[in-house]
């Protein structure tokens, strides 16, 4: 079975981790490909996050000098980098998107694109049920902005479920710390000549724990972070 890297940062997500646990033990994907999860661990996780991680893989990284969603997502890479596979999926740790929508992200890229992004709005118009009004509004205005900027439209810029292909991913810098990793990987994606699409996935609210977003400072520095890539 062809070898894919799950990357998964992780801050006190144990509740999001046990559904995800339960999730991948009832998913097709383990028969479909070699999966290797790829942990990195917040040094601030105050629960039992790093044990649950555990009985998926021993591949844990303690995120210890940095914090933040894309330093864990570049301390990561590094690693992989070091015994690289020919695709790598991001996936959020708190349980809101299934692996049978992986699945679907792994088809995207075995069928030629370069980057995946999963989308909880492709298929329907209104709120997702589970997501905030502000969020809501926040992502599409978001959305929009980048869509503008890179001239490629996206219809979910804060989606926490993205796939690569090992050269499109190589050739990623990644300098955003936080949240604004995704409008980067947005940006990065029209700089390098990249196909990126977007497919439709399953969504659910997060499973436990409180989201880390803040929405008015994070959402204006995902807007800066679309405006500089």
């Amino acid at each position: 079975m062809e070898p894919v890297t799950v990357i998964v940062p992780v801050k006190d997500e144990e509740v999001g981790l046990n559904f995800l646990l339960e999730d991948y033990g009832r998913s097709t994907l383990k028969d479909l490909y070699d999966i290797r999860f790829l942990f990195v661990i917040d040094v601030r996780t105050s629960d039992s996050s790093k044990k649950i991680a555990s009985k998926f893989s021993d591949n844990i990284i303690d995120q210890q000098k940095t914090t933040g969603k894309g330093s864990a997502m570049s301390q990561a890479i590094e690693k992989w980098k070091l015994n690289p596979t020919s695709k790598v999926v991001f996936l959020d740790a708190d349980g809101s998107y299934s692996f049978e929508s992986v699945i679907r992200i792994l088809e995207a890229l075995e069928s030629g694109a370069d980057v995946v992004s999963g989308s909880r709005f492709l298929s329907m118009g209104g709120r997702p049920r589970g997501m905030s009004r502000l969020h809501n509004f926040g992502n599409r205005a978001l959305s929009k902005i980048s869509s503008i900027r890179n001239s490629r439209r996206i219809s979910d810029l804060c989606t926490g479920l993205w796939g690569f292909n090992s050269e499109a991913l190589m050739a990623m810098d990644i300098k955003s710390r936080g949240f604004d990793l995704e409008a980067e990987l947005a940006g990065l994606a029209r700089r390098k000549g990249l196909d990126h699409v977007e497919v439709q996935v399953d969504w659910s609210q997060r499973k436990g724990g409180t989201s880390k977003l803040r929405s008015l400072t994070d959402g204006l520095i995902i807007f800066l972070r679309i405006i500089r890539t």
